[in-house]
């Protein structure tokens, strides 16, 4: 708890008596420095209180100011229009928040709030016959963020990749191989043989529908057992998951599991039992279903008229086995917006059938990328595979390096750490439930609100901090530090722990993106406008130096939460 923000909340619902977290929620910053530090608007009020929000504003001002005594972290309060503006003691306050980031050092920003709590996230889950393209990015580098963010703040967290293994995806490969497969060309290069021999059945199925019926066949003799058939999948899955750690190595994510479909395939029996013994499940039209009509929803269903598993009774087996490992008290899915249904449908069968934990369950759906205008289908063969997007990356941060400091050391590995870094970003900066557009021109952007802007901030503070050439001392004294700029950079730093928090609340990354970026402006402009390291003033460089230590630190933990590098030099 920032005690300067609770004294501001404390006094206000002392003077309203609205609760405090009403009040916290109420609190802001004004647009111009010259009006306060914080505010409270109070538009939201008029309609409890029954008065204007000017008036509003005016009383409440007037009853908190005989609150706020000799000594208080608040300096002034004054109505504005609807608002009640609150100037701190600015350095108090700037003195509070830079001391605190160097005692709590790497862990400032993180809280107790997920101690003894568990978190089981699913993410990534590239479906094994299919190459990993730059669609796959958005699941692994949002989960990998949800996941590092929980871990932040104290969860024990589990990283699931679900890999896709099974389904109709691989009838449709296993029916390709079979039609057109050369097994010598695809030894030999296995994952780009196989992608054109997918692209081919389904181009083909358009005016071939027979094809979809050997592609159901090829599947029903594989949860038979057929030999021919398992062989032939289990070498896709090796080599596609071989194909998916190479991309998992560069991108620098691990899993803590990683297990695919077909693991769970000697539990469905288990899945259509419960759902028996709770009389919901119901044959329609051949298929074992769970009605679920009275939502206003299609059928769950459990097994296909050709009595093979579905997505829905995997899914239901993996979430079983999850709960039964774990007990996890949060559970999230990281998929694609056009899986909505699919998580409404078995999250409400789950219900249905008894079990009270599905509500620790939630599904954090993302929009999705297009590259040029086109949506990514690998069916359509129209893929860009994300290897070439992070080595096209690399090259362009190389020749930007190369341009701007050729004298850089290690500039291959910057340049490996800037443009991947950079790829990451450009998907986790944007709201999660968006459509993002990929361009690789504004991804690299060194100026614009990209990865490469927050990292060059980072190195520019390192370079400050080297040109000082002194260990930070932070029992300096700091109350001399009163500047709007300074107080600037103070106010967003103390407010990394609340984005934080909201964006672990919210399993939305993009509130730890768009801080960075908050951060970095604030700390250019005081960069720009007031000098650091100044030769007259011994005292006042060692305190601005403190102010730059903590920017540098806070923007490496943030990238960090992000899955980015932090490089010192650029």
């Amino acid at each position: 708890m920032n005690p300067f923000l609770e004294e501001i909340i404390e006094k206000t619902a002392e003077a309203t008596e609205l609760d405090a977290e009403t009040a916290r929620a109420l609190l802001a910053v004004p647009p111009d420095d010259k009006m306060g530090d914080y505010a409270i608007p109070c538009f939201s009020l008029a309609k409890q209180l029954r008065k204007s929000p000017v008036d509003i504003a005016a009383n409440l001002a007037t009853e908190i100011e005989p609150l706020v005594g000799a000594g208080s972290r608040i300096a002034q309060v004054e109505a504005a229009g609807p608002y009640v503006n609150f100037r701190l003691d600015r350095a108090r306050f700037i003195e509070h928040t830079l001391r605190q980031i160097a005692a709590e050092d790497q862990s400032y920003g993180s809280s107790n709030q997920g101690h003894g709590k568990q978190l089981v996230i699913d993410y990534s889950a590239p479906n094994l016959a299919k190459p990993f393209h730059i669609a796959h990015l958005r699941s692994t580098a949002i989960g990998n963020a949800i996941y590092r963010i929980h871990a932040f703040l104290g969860w024990t967290c589990v990283g699931i990749n679900h890999l896709g293994d099974y389904g109709a995806n691989f009838g449709q490969l296993l029916a390709a191989y079979g039609l057109w497969g050369d097994a010598d060309k695809v030894r030999a290069n296995p994952v780009p043989e196989l992608l054109e021999l997918y692209v081919r059945f389904n181009e083909a199925k358009e005016s071939q529908p027979e094809l979809v019926d050997q592609a159901r066949e090829c599947l029903r003799r594989l949860a038979a057992g057929d030999d021919e058939m398992v062989s032939l999948w289990q070498y896709f899955i090796d080599e596609g998951r071989k194909e998916a750690e190479r991309i998992y190595r560069i991108l620098d994510v691990q899993f803590d599991v990683t297990l695919g479909e077909s693991f769970y395939a000697d539990r469905l029996d288990d899945v259509v039992d419960m759902f028996t013994e709770s009389n919901l499940a119901v044959e329609s039209e051949g298929a074992l279903i769970v009605s679920l009509e009275e939502f206003d929803m299609a059928p769950c269903i459990l097994r296909t008229g050709r009595g093979t598993s579905t997505y829905h009774s995997r899914d239901i087996a993996a979430l079983l086995y999850r709960y039964e490992q774990y007990e996890f008290d949060k559970m999230v899915y990281v998929t694609d917006m056009t899986q909505t249904l699919h998580f409404r449908q078995f999250f409400k069968a789950i219900e249905l059938s008894g079990k009270a934990w599905i509500d620790r369950c939630t599904h954090a759906p993302f929009g999705l990328m297009t590259f040029k205008g086109e949506k990514i289908s690998t069916r359509r063969g129209n893929t860009v595979f994300l290897e070439e997007v992070l080595d096209q990356a690399i090259e362009l941060t190389a020749g930007i390096i190369a341009e701007k400091n050729p004298q850089l050391a290690n500039k291959d590995e910057v340049a490996r750490q800037v443009g991947i870094s950079a790829v990451i970003f450009a998907d986790v900066s944007h709201r999660r439930n968006r459509d993002i557009v990929f361009d690789l021109g504004e991804v690299l952007n060194f100026d614009g609100e990209t990865g490469p802007y927050i990292q060059y901030t980072h190195a520019r503070f390192c370079s400050i901090l080297r040109k000082h050439g002194k260990a930070v001392d932070y029992a300096t004294e700091l109350t001399m530090l009163t500047a709007p700029e300074e107080m600037r950079v103070a106010r967003t730093l103390a407010n990394f722990p609340v984005v934080v928090e909201q964006a672990c609340n919210e399993n939305e990354p993009s509130y730890v993106a768009s801080y960075l970026l908050e951060l970095a402006a604030v700390a250019n402009k005081f960069y720009n406008e007031l000098p650091v390291l100044v030769r007259e003033d011994e005292a006042l460089t060692l305190a601005r130096i403190c102010i730059v230590d903590s920017v540098r630190r806070v923007l490496a933990a943030g990238l960090d939460l992000l899955g980015m590098t932090a490089p010192e030099e650029m």
